[in-house]
């Protein structure tokens, strides 16, 4: 509802009311208009249309008729009001493109998003138009229909017995254990008479309902009867007043329940309640108030009662410095009662109405001056329905955002900064109607209540506002896999599984078959885990991959209550340490020793690896060539290969003493397990290779034989240390013989 807008293409008006005795209908109709009593305003101006003559007078009406049926949320009436005004040419009459931007809004506010977005680009092209405020409108269509693509984890569920055929809105929770409801109603049990000009319907009550979940399971339980684990609807007994005949009624059916608070004070024939909140515990309500005065504008006020002795007393308005003729409503107030929020329409704002806040000056016994909150949370549009969660956040609902249509509801996190730029809830909790008053159980806004005017028969709406209770369907998480030996495929037993995140570290082994599972109670939502995979005398394997972030809603199954499971797969494949280990990129040119920088960037690796995951192991680092050439050449060659990979690792801060340097030479052709590169599997040696055919296969397999690799040949490095500590470490010459003994040249 864009009032600034709308207030100064109304001034277009002023020619046209001069036409007009100061009694006339159509001045009434305005001067009800100014007043937001826009069903009141509708009627004058239809009667002021069927008795104008003149085609100018009628368009401007027309569009004043158009503009009440969209600020109550008539959007189909006011579409055929606003096409009706265009065909009267009202834009090139008066040279006011808001017509065009208000068609394209009623368009939105029915989930028509393509005609929607062709009548806001038509009003970008007019002389006068606010383009941001277009492109915004657009951008919010455009979003809308992905959110509807992607839909959302939030099933929103009418509460039927909770509603009525009237307007049922606004819940706020009355006690510690959220098992008094409190809303506002116009259904036929309130007392107001009257009718409100903006609705058209009864004065609204406030009234509760009791949850009668706990007992009615503990009777189905000793009638053994069956609960439905898909049904998460709270059983709500029926609404009440604390009118005497319905009260009666209640206490005789639910005796273990208690009824009557006092509201039969609170609830007045001539005027209007609404829009409840609670202080912490529920030991004092606010809500919001207007008194019918005849012929007389009497602005909403907040008011309070304290709870005492089981019951409300006096209430009280509060003292909010502010204008006697601004309304002041929607009341919020956070868990402290410290601080009050609440929703006005006053000079120096963003537009339409915002959302104020002000804090209790103990010592004055006063509330401050009201707060603007800002940018971030008004813009032109209006921003109502204010509330903070018991986590602290502001929830709202805005015409102003970027959203769905009419009313959308959306969530600012509070920080050092003040609040945070909002986030659109999206659908379901947003639809292209009416969506506000939303309240949730606790901080972790799993499950609460919403409510909303949609009229799509999938939502079962009863009346005009309904409630809904919206439900988040919970991620359940299950990790399982199978663990192999890399070499032999055999399923591996009594593999260590450590399975570490945010909520501490779960531990558990694989079964005889190698298998293992995590369940769902050693996860949760949004975090990020690593798993290890751990067996004496085989390499440790970690993984990050874990994560139980943004999961696709699609990917998960559906659970027998209504929840999902997202299953994690990690089989993975155990090295055995005992099995020397090939260093890939650790090669070295004909002859030479000289580490190139790939096999630089290899150590590292594996420096890291002795340093931080095995800093107890003694690792043999072993160079092979291949059978070409002599011993004399080879041995040493192989065996300053060797040290240089040891110096190297020196450097990089792994301790000598955990090193030894063995030259191979060709003692130890290469075994493939499988066929590589057009060599078949096998070993290595003189007679495979001399039985090749082609000198390509010759210089592969020999460069397979020319080779760097290391070794655990201990995994305590004391106690290796204490029994070989009569050797150099790291031994500067060594070749083993062909039993796999070792030969110390210097001998």
């Amino acid at each position: 509802m864009i009032i600034r807008n709308l207030l100064t293409a109304l001034f277009l008006f002023l020619g046209f009311s001069l036409c007009y005795s100061q009694g006339s209908t159509y001045v009434k109709a305005e001067k009800a208009f100014q007043n937001k009593q826009f069903n009141k305003a509708k009627e004058l101006y239809q009667r002021a249309y069927e008795r104008s003559s003149d085609r100018s007078e009628k368009t401007k009406i027309s569009f004043q008729m158009a503009n009440c049926a969209r600020l109550m949320g008539k959007f189909k009436v006011a579409e055929s009001y606003y096409k009706r005004t265009i065909k009267l040419r009202y834009f090139e009459m008066f040279s006011d493109p808001s017509v065009f931007y208000y068609l394209g809004l009623c368009y939105k506010g029915q989930g028509k998003y393509n005609e929607a977005v062709t009548y806001f680009e038509n009003y970008k092209l007019k002389n006068g138009a606010d383009v941001a405020m277009a492109n915004s409108a657009i951008q919010g269509c455009k979003m809308s229909k992905e959110w509807i693509s992607e839909g959302s984890r939030y099933r929103v569920l009418n509460v039927q017995k909770l509603n009525s055929r009237y307007n049922d809105f606004s819940p706020s929770f009355g006690d510690k254990k959220n098992k008094y409801l409190f809303f506002s109603s116009s259904r036929e049990e309130a007392v107001g008479k009257s009718k409100d000009n903006y609705t058209n319907q009864d004065y609204v009550d406030i009234f509760y309902s009791f949850d009668y979940t706990e007992q009615k399971r503990k009777i189905d339980k000793k009638r053994k009867k069956k609960i439905d684990p898909k049904d998460h609807m709270p059983i709500w007994l029926p609404p009440t007043n604390d009118l005497e005949e319905s009260l009666e009624e209640l206490e005789e059916k639910y005796d273990d329940v208690k009824f009557g608070f006092g509201l039969e004070e609170i609830n007045k024939k001539d005027s209007d309640e609404a829009t409840v909140c609670f202080t912490k515990g529920g030991r004092r309500m606010f809500f919001t108030q207007s008194t019918k005065v005849k012929n007389q504008y009497n602005p909403k006020r907040i008011y309070s009662v304290e709870f005492k002795s089981g019951s409300f007393g006096e209430p009280v308005m509060e003292k909010i410095p502010v204008d006697d003729l601004v309304d002041v409503q929607h009341p919020a107030v956070s868990s402290d009662g410290k601080t009050l929020y609440f929703v006005a329409e006053m000079e120096g704002g963003f537009g339409g109405y915002d959302i104020y806040s002000c804090t209790y000056d103990r010592r004055k016994k006063a509330w401050g001056d009201p707060k603007n909150l800002g940018e971030k949370i008004n813009t032109s549009g209006d921003e109502k329905f204010p509330y903070i969660s018991k986590s602290g956040a502001l929830f709202f609902s805005s015409t102003g955002h970027p959203g769905m249509g009419g009313l959308d509801i959306y969530k600012s996190e509070l920080n050092k900064n003040g609040f945070s730029h909002p986030v659109n809830m999206r659908y379901p909790i947003n639809t292209p109607y009416d969506d506000f008053g939303v309240l949730f159980e606790d901080e972790t806004e799993i499950k609460g209540y919403l409510s909303s005017n949609r009229k799509d028969k999938k939502w079962k709406p009863k009346g005009g506002d309904d409630i809904y209770l919206i439900d988040l369907q919970l991620i359940n998480f299950e990790l399982s896999g199978k663990i192999l030996d890399e070499n032999s495929g055999d399923p591996l037993s009594g593999v260590k599984i450590e399975l570490v995140g945010p909520n501490g570290t779960h531990i558990t082994t694989t079964n005889g078959n190698g298998e293992y599972k995590i369940s769902r109670e050693h996860f949760k939502e949004n975090q990020d885990y690593q798993i290890q995979f751990s067996k004496e005398w085989f390499f440790t394997q970690r993984d990050t991959t874990i994560s139980t972030m943004n999961i696709d809603k699609t990917k998960c199954a559906e659970q027998e209550d209504g929840n999902l499971l997202f299953t994690f797969s990690r089989g993975v494949e155990l090295q055995t340490s005992r099995r020397p280990m090939v260093l890939k990129s650790v090669e070295f040119d004909v002859n030479k020793f000289d580490l190139r920088p790939r096999g630089m960037e290899e150590l590292d690796s594996l420096a890291d690896l002795l340093i931080h995951d095995y800093p107890d192991v003694v690792v043999e680092l072993r160079s092979h060539t291949d059978f070409r050439g002599s011993q004399d050449i080879n041995i040493p060659l192989s065996q300053n290969r060797a040290q240089s990979c040891v110096d190297y690792l020196v450097e990089k801060g792994v301790s000598a003493d955990r090193l030894v340097a063995l030259g191979m030479s060709d003692s130890e052709p290469k075994i493939l397990s499988i066929d590589v590169n057009g060599l078949q599997s096998g070993t290595l040696d003189k007679a495979y290779i001399n039985s090749l055919k082609s000198n390509r296969l010759v210089e592969a397999a020999h460069q397979f034989n020319r080779r760097t690799d290391f070794k655990i040949i201990s995994e305590n490095f004391e106690e290796w240390f204490e029994e070989n500590k009569k050797l150099e470490s790291p031994i500067k010459d060594g070749v083993l013989d062909k039993d796999g003994n070792l030969i110390d040249l210097d001998e």
